[in-house]
């Protein structure tokens, strides 16, 4: 026959196995949600490096303009002193 003692001992025997169980689902959790953390700072660095290439493309432009535009000063500024001397 079962003892008081023995019903006990099968009680705290489950009780273990559910804190057992709730710990390996807490820790789960804790591990999915730093998952998703991660792929979102990777998403995050990605489109930041997207938008430091797409200004370096931008700075290019302007500074390759900027010297087209140098050369088309200095054009007119030749032209114009021509013009002077005549």
């Amino acid at each position: 026959m079962l003892e008081t003692a023995d019903i006990f001992y099968i009680v705290v025997a489950f009780c273990v196995l559910w804190v057992t169980a709730f710990v390996c689902w807490f820790i789960y959790q804790v591990v999915m949600a730093i998952k998703i953390a991660n792929d979102v700072m990777r998403e995050l660095k990605w489109q930041i490096e997207k938008v430091e290439q797409a200004l370096s493309g931008i700075k290019a432009k302007f500074e390759s303009g900027g010297e087209h535009l140098a050369k088309l000063a200095a054009h007119i500024k030749k032209t114009v002193e021509g013009g002077k001397e005549k």
